[in-house]
């Protein structure tokens, strides 16, 4: 009569044997039978007394869970903790997937199956519209069953740098996901406005697969995004505003990038342009945003601004425009509208000139205040650990008294020159 635990020893094994076979070759050892081993997803399975010989994983050496670390043709069953000859592929399929052997590679494929029926009128877009980017995606299965391309993905502008594409998983499936900036002039954006969005319009073009069957025609999907506009929004949709960025170190915050431009309207949504000239007593608006993973823990304030004739900012002619967050009332005209609330601040001033320079440089003095601190009024107490840092823009303001004196003078001339013939017409006739 057997002993009861080689009955029982058998019983498992026909069990097993039901289901799937698991592996007991010598070659590679099991892990038991080399001292032990380990696993890693990059390098499979190594025996401890030598991290070149493979080995087959065990229970106590499996805990990566994958197949690479089984033998060619084999699959790791979690459930048996051993490698099995049955297909598994690790991890899981999706929903719209089925688990394939390729080169004895568990791989999982598209199921066609699940798409039957369906027209290419079902392919629809998702379109994610975050602050500075655009995320296109669409069902990597469903457009392989139609026999498109996925590989083909490109934007109006097919450079390098607009094939920004990868696979991710959302809700399930499988997507096939391109990226787009919201710029003007990026990769074929086409860009629009009304009164109060700004629109960005690109085409997703998608190839078909190279078969002897051709059961569909490329594809041109359009796609848009919209945002308020905003004095951020529409820097990004200028060709060339006049704006300087710096990064502003928080301890133990990060990094706010932090951006000062100069606009024309009190709406801060038509920002000077580079080669724009701005007349001498009209309104200049100021706008400047920081961007900082915690928006709940700090506001931006503005210490100063000054201009000068260069952009050095000692020049002995530096003329102040506000100062200790608040208008300086140094001869120039400026309201502060909003300081120390939240991420932007915004201030108003009256253009002036120096004269004989063509350029008016104008230097913001900034800071990353704790809401727990006093962040508004004039001279708030600042915190040593907030972050600060000095923003500088230059603006052609625009004085009219050189180009007056000029016409003054081609006026005198002409007077003159029509005086002397004049003259001369009665002498001689």
């Amino acid at each position: 009569m057997l002993p009861l635990y080689v009955l029982v020893l058998v019983a498992v094994f026909i069990q097993k044997g039901e289901t799937y076979t698991c592996y007991s070759g010598s070659n590679p050892p099991q892990c038991s039978t080399c001292g032990g081993g380990s696993c890693t997803s990059d390098n499979g399975c190594s025996c401890n007394y030598d991290l070149v010989t493979p080995c087959v994983p065990n229970s106590e050496c499996a805990s990566v869970g994958t197949n690479i670390c089984c033998p060619s043709g084999y699959f790791w069953s979690s459930t048996d903790n051993c490698c099995t000859d049955t297909l598994i592929c690790n991890p899981s399929c999706l929903s719209d997937e089925i688990c394939t052997n390729v080169n004895n590679v568990a791989t999982c494929t598209c199921n066609t199956t699940v798409y039957s029926g369906l027209s290419v009128s079902s392919i629809s877009p998702t379109v994610k519209c975050d602050s500075k980017l655009m995320t296109i995606s669409l069902s990597k299965c469903l457009l392989e069953s139609f026999g498109f391309d996925t590989t083909t993905f490109q934007l109006n502008n097919n450079s390098d740098a607009c094939r920004n594409i990868y696979t991710e998983v959302i809700g399930g499936l499988t997507m096939q996901t391109i990226q787009a900036l919201p710029e003007t002039d990026w990769c074929g954006n086409i860009v629009t406005t009304d009164s109060s969005k700004i629109y960005y319009n690109n085409m997703l073009y998608i190839g078909i697969q190279n078969k002897s069957l051709i059961t569909v025609n490329p594809a041109n999907i359009s796609f848009s995004c919209s945002y308020n506009l905003t004095m951020q929004t529409v820097l990004a949709a200028s060709l060339h505003p006049t704006l300087s960025t710096v990064n502003i170190s928080v301890s133990g915050q990060g990094i706010a990038e932090t951006t000062m431009a100069a606009y024309w309207d009190a709406q801060y949504t038509s920002p000077v342009q580079q080669d724009q000239d701005v007349p001498v007593g009209s309104n200049v608006y100021l706008g400047i945003y920081a961007d900082i993973m915690d928006s709940s823990k700090f506001v931006l304030r503005v210490e100063n601004c000054y201009a000068t004739p260069d952009n050095n900012v000692n020049n002995v002619n530096k003329v102040a425009i506000v100062s200790g967050g608040c208008p300086a009332n140094q001869g120039v005209t400026a309201e502060v509208q909003e300081n120390g609330v939240t991420l932007q601040s915004r201030i108003r001033f009256s253009s002036f000139a120096f004269q004989g320079q063509p350029l008016v440089y104008i230097t913001c003095d900034v800071r990353l205040c704790d809401k727990n601190n006093t962040c508004t009024g004039c001279n708030a107490a600042r915190s040593s650990e907030d972050g600060a840092a000095t923003l500088q823009i230059p603006l052609n303001f625009l004085d009219d008294y050189s180009s007056s004196a000029s016409n003054t003078v081609v006026s005198s001339w002409a007077m003159l020159v029509s005086s002397l013939l004049a003259y001369l017409s009665i002498k001689l006739f």
